[in-house]
């Protein structure tokens, strides 16, 4: 399985927020703290598809509010497809 660290959450925000963060916090509100907007939110999205090869679905991103969240979405996405993979 792959790790996800905070090192590539934190490459993931700041590729969605196309600047560099000097202090990152996974608890911090991407919105809130970090300025995130709606084309942000899509390129964050895109970002993670493309670097992890899954989907998000659409319902899902509304919740996914902090790097931990989006860590634990990214995990939980890549460990379903792990198990429908084991199933085949």
């Amino acid at each position: 399985m792959i790790s996800i660290e905070p090192a590539d959450i934190k490459e993931i925000v700041e590729f969605a927020l196309d600047r560099e963060i000097g202090a990152f916090s996974m608890s911090a509100d991407l919105y809130d703290d970090y300025d995130l907007d709606s084309l942000g939110s899509v390129a964050l999205v895109v970002e993670v598809e493309k670097r992890y090869d899954l989907r998000i679905p659409d319902e899902r991103m509304p919740d996914v509010r902090t790097g931990e969240l989006l860590k634990t979405e990214i995990e939980r996405l890549l460990a379903e497809r792990a198990s429908g993979e084991a199933r085949q």
